[in-house]
């Protein structure tokens, strides 16, 4: 009973940070500052000074900036490898204390016991569960969320490193024994 209820608490206080991490406003401004970049170096954004004198503003050289430019990044980088391998790592960890906790009596709360049970189909639930992670992170990629991109792996791998753990930390079902039977 203590434990289902430091579990909730638990999952909502993780759904809770998630909602405050995805609705921050530094998510949603990254966006913003790379579409006004584009914009303003389409547009062409010189004086008319500038213009008469071809294309150098004298006054506008010494006080005008260029922007920082975004840290791009390909997909395949090493710090997205290392997050990969902790999502796998990390599922493959589940799949095993799952398995483990099944061998002591214990029954699966999320999935069926009849697909835990069954070692080839369990183990294609967490590959692809792994596959999920990995393509959800490539869509955030895709369109400019590398934060959430890396939050993804990482928030992956806390979750299923806490389900493991919590799997090996409970206790051993013990069935109370008839008189009768042998």
């Amino acid at each position: 009973m203590q434990g289902n209820r430091r579990l909730r608490r638990l999952g909502a206080l993780v759904l809770v940070a998630g909602g405050l991490m995805g609705g921050s406003p530094d998510y949603s401004r990254a966006q913003e500052k790379a579409a006004r970049q584009s914009d303003s170096a389409k547009a062409g954004c010189e004086s008319p000074k500038a213009k008469a004198r071809g294309g150098v503003d004298p006054a506008a050289v010494g006080t005008q900036k260029e922007p920082a430019a975004e840290k791009v990044h390909r997909f395949w980088d090493r710090e997205n490898n290392w997050l990969f391998a902790g999502v796998g790592a990390s599922r493959a960890l589940d799949y095993f204390s799952t398995l483990n906790m099944r061998r002591r009596g214990r029954q699966e709360i999320f999935l069926t016991n009849d697909a835990v049970d069954n070692h080839a189909a369990f183990a294609a639930i967490e590959a692809s569960a792994t596959g999920v992670s990995i393509g959800a992170a490539y869509l955030f990629h895709r369109y400019g969320h590398h934060k959430l991109e890396h939050w993804t792996s990482i928030v992956h791998i806390g979750l299923a490193t806490t389900g493991s753990v919590r799997n090996y930390c409970l206790k051993t079902a013990h069935f109370a024994v008839k008189p009768s039977s042998p």
